[in-house]
């Protein structure tokens, strides 16, 4: 009947209004969806980009609070860090020298906070104009995980021949020879490590050990963990007469050099020999009887040798540095004492203790942990004997040089090893405690590392 085409004509026309609306609706959900996600995607792009800022800060923060001590300076260096990489005001940024929550809270460690306020598009319309961005970064020094380095690239690198051991537990052995025999051991001795690894290949002929067994082989060469730059190296000659350039002592009195420049110095006889710095000696300074040899605190320049021999005694005032341009020799039998020195030297060195060598390196300034610096271009020979008594810490630092190692009891030393090779004989057995991880977190071997 007309009516009924009437009426359901009219459904029709409702359901398709119905129908409209549903779809508007939906569609401006849609489109908030949208707008949603394209501010999220937005703001996690902002979060990674302050991450990125925050990581930078802190690293360039500790590196500059571990040389200058200073949380004004480490704070400026995190600033334009965090700035350098898109942090739009330092206001934004906040650094703490030892960090607030986390597991590093303590001084040697920097925390850089960073809540950056981001701008929204979309969710603007809603009220919400701005987001906060948060990162947070935690930056320290940590320890190298190596404490030998062997950095020649051909012929053996490391060798032991006999029963001794060398031992180095705590730290990891790098042998960059690409030889077969980059690494041998003959005898019944040990060779022990938390990690070996070699370019190349080993051998093993005797009873000896070698461990972990097998060392990892085929590795890609370690570049030198150093980059050091040479001492300034005073000069000067000496214009007074013969006997006041040559000072010597040679019977059992004493006798005291004042500061000054010097041809050469020696004491011969049983009395002592005092010297002050800073002293030039364009010469040699050799100490070779049965006195002993003072040097106060201060720098020393040895154009030629510096020998101390026979059963004389040393004492090296504390904090004071060598730059030699001969060989460095210290044999005596007598005592041998110095804390927080440093000897450069570009000639051969010898040290050899009876169970009274006590030398550690500086635990701050250029060359922190150094105690024996010889450069690339020094290929002469160095030698360390020790006995059970001695206590040697620091970084031994020879990338030119073969190191023969000997000993003939138990020796126990904080060493970080950087040599082209290194040779240990006899009998006696050498333990390396890795002394950068161990004694000095802060010398110039340590390495800064994100922790949080």
């Amino acid at each position: 009947m007309p009516g009924d085409d009437w009426t359901a004509h009219e459904d029709t026309g409702s359901e398709r209004g119905q129908a409209l609306v549903l779809v508007a609706v939906c569609m401006t959900l849609l489109m908030a969806f949208m707008a949603l996600a394209i501010d999220v995607g937005i703001l996690f792009r902002e979060r990674r980009q302050v991450q990125i800022a925050a990581d930078a800060a802190a690293v360039a923060g500790a590196l500059d609070y571990k040389y200058n001590n200073s949380h004004s300076s480490e704070t400026t260096a995190a600033d334009n860090a965090a700035l350098a990489n898109g942090v739009t005001s330092a206001s934004y940024v906040t650094v703490h020298d030892a960090p607030t929550s986390g597991y590093h809270m303590n001084t040697g460690y920097t925390e850089v906070i960073i809540n950056q306020p981001s701008r929204t598009f979309f969710m603007s319309m809603f009220g919400l104009r701005t987001v906060t961005v948060y990162a947070r970064a935690v930056a320290g020094t940590g320890s190298n995980g190596g404490c030998i380095w062997a950095l020649a690239r051909s012929g053996t690198d490391v060798s032991l021949t006999g029963s001794g051991a060398l031992t180095a537990q705590n730290c990891n052995i790098y042998d960059n020879s690409s030889a077969s025999n980059a690494l041998t051991l003959t005898g019944s001795g040990s060779i022990r490590a938390k990690e070996i690894g070699i370019v190349g290949s080993y051998s093993k002929t005797g009873s000896g050990t070698i461990s972990p067994n097998p060392p990892t082989t085929g590795m890609a060469p370690a570049a030198d963990p150093l980059n050091l730059t040479p001492p300034t190296v005073s000069t000067g000659s000496c214009s007074g007469s013969a006997s006041a350039c040559n000072p010597k002592n040679t019977g059992s009195g004493n006798l005291n050099v004042p500061v000054g420049t010097y041809t050469s110095i020696s004491n011969t006889g049983s009395g002592t020999l005092t010297l002050n710095a800073p002293t030039i000696i364009t010469g040699n300074l050799s100490n070779t009887g049965s006195g002993g040899l003072v040097l106060g605190s201060g720098s020393y320049t040895i154009g030629g040798n510096f020998q101390s021999t026979g059963s004389s005694s040393l004492s090296i005032g504390t904090g004071s540095t060598f730059t030699i341009g001969g060989n460095l020799q210290l044999t005596g039998s007598g005592s041998m004492t110095g804390t927080n020195v440093m000897f450069y030297d570009t000639g051969a060195v010898t040290l050899t203790g009876s169970g009274n060598m006590n030398l550690t390196a500086p635990t701050s300034g250029t060359y922190s942990g150094v105690l024996i610096y010889q450069p690339s271009s020094d290929t002469s020979g160095m030698s360390i004997t020790g006995s059970g008594g001695d206590k040697l810490q620091g970084i031994v630092y020879a990338p030119g040089a073969q190191l023969t190692l000997t000993g003939s009891g138990s020796l126990t030393v904080s060493l970080d090893l950087i040599v082209d090779s290194l040779k240990e004989t006899g009998s006696g057995s050498i333990t390396d405690t890795n002394y950068s991880a161990v004694t000095n977190t802060n010398s110039v071997l340590s390495k800064l590392i994100m922790v949080e």
